[in-house]
């Protein structure tokens, strides 16, 4: 089902918080390496609780639905792990919403699913989406989804603090757009290293270090079993002269 009309036609300036929330070694690294599934630190028990104690976060920081990036997905399917205890669910999470704006994904689990996808994605892609019954919302039809629309529509669905629990990719393109308000990371008891091995951060490179964004710091404390700490940022808004 497809939800709001073309931004031209909206009228909305309000959004919901963005807070990123993630787990990732001391030297900011997201995964062993390009490609791996990060949960193969949780299931060799290395991380020192620093997945699950990320996850216990989300309710914490009153989050009412998880956000994740299509890239994130497609390497934790290709990636499984399967892990002997399961990871906290969070249980403020009313949906989990997935950035696809190319329409990579073939949907297998729908249950509290939103996609959220560009006005110029494929016709087959939305037929999938409609088929199978996905609510979806488009927005932006340049080469990738407009941030700012997005989130003015997740907010007249309801949301008022989304968790990006994704990887870097998404992490870094939220960033970019200006719309982090928070960022919590619990960093895990190791050192990763590598040229390419994803970061909590990845993107385009900047031109100067007036863009780099300022942080407020809130909290900071040890977490989990094994020399995990947690560290909880604010952004710090900029003013417009």
């Amino acid at each position: 089902m497809e939800l709001f009309k073309p931004k031209e036609m909206m009228k909305l300036k309000k959004r919901p918080e963005v807070v990123i929330n993630v787990f990732a070694s001391m030297d900011g690294r997201m995964t062993t390496a390009p490609g791996h599934n990060v949960m193969e630190w949780t299931s060799y028990g290395v991380d020192g609780k620093a997945n699950d104690e990320a996850h216990k976060l989300y309710d914490e920081l009153n989050c009412d639905a998880l956000v994740s990036g299509s890239e994130s997905l497609i390497v934790w399917s290709s990636d499984w792990v399967e892990l002997e205890n399961p990871i906290t669910t969070p249980q403020k999470s009313k949906a989990y919403i997935v950035f696809d704006g190319r329409g990579r994904m073939d949907w297998a689990q729908t249950e509290g699913l939103i996609v959220v996808t560009r006005e110029n994605v494929s016709q087959a892609y939305i037929e999938q989406l409609d088929t199978k019954g996905i609510t979806y919302i488009k927005a932006g039809d340049g080469e990738k989804i407009d941030f700012e629309l997005a989130l003015e529509q997740l907010y007249e669905l309801g949301f008022r603090r989304l968790a990006i629990s994704g990887g870097g990719t998404i992490n870094g393109a939220f960033l970019r757009a200006g719309v982090v308000d928070e960022i919590s990371v619990v960093l895990a008891p190791l050192a990763i290293g590598g040229r390419t091995t994803p970061t909590i951060f990845d993107g385009e490179n900047l031109e100067s270090i007036q863009q780099a964004v300022p942080l407020q710091l809130v909290e900071v404390k040890p977490i989990g079993n094994k020399g995990a700490v947690w560290l909880y940022y604010r952004v710090k808004k900029q003013v417009m002269s």
